[in-house]
């Protein structure tokens, strides 16, 4: 019967995920605090992969490598195909026959970012979004979560977590069940 293998025999595999996560990070360009994610995302495949390793194929450590490398490229590709959908021109460059217009130029002020990321910036939909919450949230959400909603104008929730005004699972709870009831209303999600 082939032995499962026990935390202490993880510890090279930790520092493996370690060095890829490094290796990942100074390949793609990416900020140095992304590497603890990396190494997060790489160790949990790892993981996920750890019941098909057979010890009599090879050893863990060879086993893990291939894992975090084919983890590795999976993730780079991604990286790849976000930065690929990010606009690739500046908000001060000049556009083509625009006589001197810019790209910010075309963009009002309340389009703001998503517009230059090309979200959609309808402001007839967005009124009409608003017009629906307004008729809805009264059914929709109960008088004891105002003080939350009104919270969430200002702060995120990771932000009232941290504020302890509440503890951050209730916060996230609570704003599953506000979200269900309003699409029992008929107001989807926003994003």
């Amino acid at each position: 019967m082939a032995r499962s293998p026990c935390f202490p025999d993880l510890a090279p595999i930790y520092r493996l995920a370690e060095q890829e996560a490094r290796r990942l990070c100074r390949g793609l360009g990416l900020p140095a605090q992304e590497r603890e994610d990396l190494r997060q995302d790489l160790l949990t495949d790892f993981l996920a992969r750890l019941p098909a390793f057979d010890p009599a194929k090879g050893a863990l450590e060879a086993f893990a490598r291939i894992c975090f490398r084919h983890a590795a490229t999976r993730i780079a590709r991604r990286v790849q195909r976000e930065r690929a959908g990010r606009h690739p021109l500046s908000l001060d460059d000049a556009l083509p026959g625009g006589d001197g217009l810019t790209l910010g130029d075309t963009l009002g002020e309340a389009d703001g970012y998503a517009a230059w990321c090309g979200q959609p910036t309808d402001a007839v939909a967005a009124l009409e979004r608003r017009l629906d919450l307004e008729r809805a949230a009264p059914a929709a959400i109960d008088p004891a979560d105002h003080p939350l909603c009104a919270a969430l104008c200002e702060h995120t929730p990771h932000a009232l977590g941290e504020r302890r005004t509440m503890p951050r699972a209730r916060i996230y709870r609570r704003l599953r069940e506000l979200r269900l009831r309003l699409l029992a209303a008929g107001i989807p999600s926003a994003a």
